[in-house]
């Protein structure tokens, strides 16, 4: 084989891996951000529940002690892939959207409103 043929053969790679490191960078980019959105979410929601539970009385002691309950009966750091049933068609929706407490049903596309507590967690 010639070495302008080597050469040619080196390029080919060279821009195959180029290609390849620049489609998993930007798959990362996406899975960045919708974990930035998710991350916004609960923690938008979390400082709301917070002011609304205050408000009512609700001790900081009285919210670490439901913490601890919450955690004793089988909730971990890592919960369980969360759902919430269609109303329209009754498939589950998984709330993977940019937009704030709204899913879209991939099967019949109603969209629906989740919020934190009214989801079910996911046998699979």
């Amino acid at each position: 084989m010639s070495s302008s043929r080597k050469f040619e053969r080196h390029i080919r790679n060279e821009m195959y891996k180029n290609d390849t490191l620049q489609r998993h960078s930007s798959n990362l980019a996406d899975k960045e951000a919708k974990l930035d959105s998710f991350r916004d979410k609960v923690d938008m929601t979390s400082r709301a529940l917070l002011e609304c539970l205050y408000e009512m009385g609700i001790t900081r002691e009285e919210l670490e002690l439901k913490i601890k309950e919450i955690r004793e009966r089988g909730w971990t750091v890592n919960p369980p892939s969360l759902y919430k049933l269609c109303p329209k068609c009754g498939k589950k929706i998984f709330d993977y959207s940019d937009r704030e407490f709204e899913a879209t049903c991939m099967y019949c596309g109603t969209v629906v409103g989740v919020y934190p507590g009214d989801v079910s967690p996911s046998e699979d």
